[in-house]
């Protein structure tokens, strides 16, 4: 399939080329998506689906033109390569046009995705069967009312190549579990859930995670907070785990360093960003500990592709080093724009029908480099709580204010964790929260969570990333209360 994939790539970009375009690219993908949920204890979904699709990008005396057809027919094609040029041209002269892109070596090569054990040769009753188990597990106890038991799989076959010598492939399979447990008590209903999210990976994934074993956990976890009393209010430290921090840094962090939002290109989906162009390099983001690493060469990072939509290959680079602001994330369009002389390599697109643009990466918190444990940082708060997963979010305009919920809390009372909690959030503003970071744990509690559904653009696409850290401590956060 891929070596076919690529033939039909080289058809297209000698037909760009003919039509005399400044610069084109092709992209070729084949997907087949399989997904089966329960809902309580019963199936309520078990899809197969089968796509293919080409995406073609021209550009004509420096403006887009984007097409793409469903299948891989000729004569579709040859309507869709002119349509591309079609539109291209007609923008350029209607408006004119002024997009330059970077200059970049072209790529050739194959990237295969890490995939022990292909999920689509797993037979569908032993899927239906886990999710069985795990429902029943679940809804062991009255006080359950409600539960969702969830597998994804995605498996990805794509084709670039552009009219500057580029032609590169990838096969990529996604994995995704989902467990959430709903408890009723007393008037109130509380939910806990497994978040480390999707991997690119295959079943192996699912048998790491141990959907059974976090059956239980999220039944009696659940249970437990909806009995807890409600946080505390007032100004106090906080410890807060990867899984937690995964959602924290990817509002807080990774959108406000795209590149197109600095430019005022972008605005949808909470906004621009505080930062400017001249904050490169020098701007305090954080404290001296605050590391912020982006890389799109994480093996099982679900924006791992081997090379982007740009046919920019992953790379690894800090977005903020020893707590100052180093650069934006760049795509070839914006990469000069921004004082970059290449592309970080971050343009994707949600599928071969979408124009790709400027996404995060895969990027994380770095560990600690001294050995230090969670309950280290616990035993040095006298006040504060410990947040494990993600909860509710927002977030304003520039990505300067925010408030943060979870999935699970603790009251930590002089250097201890006393009782669980629920109904807790947090609030502050970018630079003062990541200023306030004042330890990290080590490697051995560095905690993933792969994001599938980061909207953005208009129209909306929908992106994939990992986010990361390990357990780490914020002091004199504004702590409150929120109806989760």
């Amino acid at each position: 399939m891929i070596e076919e994939m690529r033939g039909l790539s080289l058809k297209i970009i000698e037909q760009l080329q003919h039509r005399g375009v400044d610069y084109g690219d092709v992209r070729v993908e084949n997907v087949d998506l399989e997904s089966i949920a329960f809902r309580k204890q019963r199936l309520d979904e078990a899809e197969l689906q089968a796509n293919q699709g080409i995406g073609i990008r021209v550009l004509v005396n420096g403006c887009w033109g984007f097409a793409s057809c469903s299948g891989f027919e000729t004569g579709l094609i040859e309507k869709t390569v002119d349509r591309a040029v079609d539109v291209a041209r007609s923008g350029s002269c209607a408006v004119g046009g002024m997009v330059k892109l970077s200059s970049e070596k072209p790529e050739t090569g194959h990237y295969d995705g890490p995939c022990v054990k292909n999920p689509f040769e797993i037979p569908r009753t032993e899927k239906m069967d886990l999710l069985s188990s795990t429902a029943d597990i679940i809804h062991s106890s009255p006080l359950i009312s409600m539960s969702w038991s969830y597998l994804w799989f995605e498996r990805r076959k794509r084709v670039f190549g552009n009219t500057e010598g580029t032609l590169v492939s990838s096969d990529l399979t996604f994995t995704q579990p989902i467990l959430i447990a709903y408890a009723v008590h007393n008037d109130d209903m509380q939910s806990r859930s497994l978040q480390d999210g999707a991997r690119i990976a295959g079943w192996e994934w699912i048998e790491q995670v141990d959907m059974i074993a976090w059956a239980e956990k999220a039944r009696e976890e659940a249970i437990m907070k909806v009995k807890a009393p409600e946080g505390p209010s007032g100004v106090m430290d906080l410890v807060l785990d990867g899984l937690h921090l995964s959602l924290t840094m990817h509002e807080s962090v990774g959108h406000p360093t795209e590149s197109d939002r600095v430019l005022g290109w972008e605005a949808n989906m909470a906004g621009r960003t505080f930062l400017e162009i001249s904050d490169q390099e020098h701007l305090k983001y954080g404290s001296d500990k605050v590391n912020f690493i982006a890389d799109n060469t994480l093996p099982y990072g679900v924006a791992s592709w081997g090379w982007d939509d740009d046919g920019v290959p992953g790379q690894k680079w800090y977005t903020v080093k020893n707590g100052i602001f180093q650069e934006f994330g760049s795509v070839r369009e914006t990469a000069l724009l921004v004082d970059r002389q290449h592309s970080r390599g971050r343009c994707r697109a949600m599928d071969f029908a979408c124009f790709p643009i400027n996404r995060q990466p895969n990027f994380y918190l770095e560990p600690g480099t001294e050995q230090v444990t969670p309950d280290d940082l616990i035993s040095e708060v006298e006040k504060g709580v410990y947040i494990e997963g993600r909860g509710s979010f927002s977030i304003d305009q520039r990505r300067v204010n925010f408030q943060f919920g979870g999935d699970l809390f603790w009251e930590i009372r002089n250097g201890k964790k006393v009782q669980p909690l629920k109904k807790v959030i947090y609030r502050s503003k970018t630079r003062d929260f990541w200023g306030s970071c004042d330890g990290i744990s080590d490697k051995r509690f560095f905690r993933t969570m792969g994001l599938l559904t980061c909207g953005k653009g208009e129209p909306v696409q929908s992106a994939r990333m990992t986010h990361g850290a390990s357990v780490s401590r914020f002091r004199n956060i504004e702590v409150g209360r929120g109806a989760e």
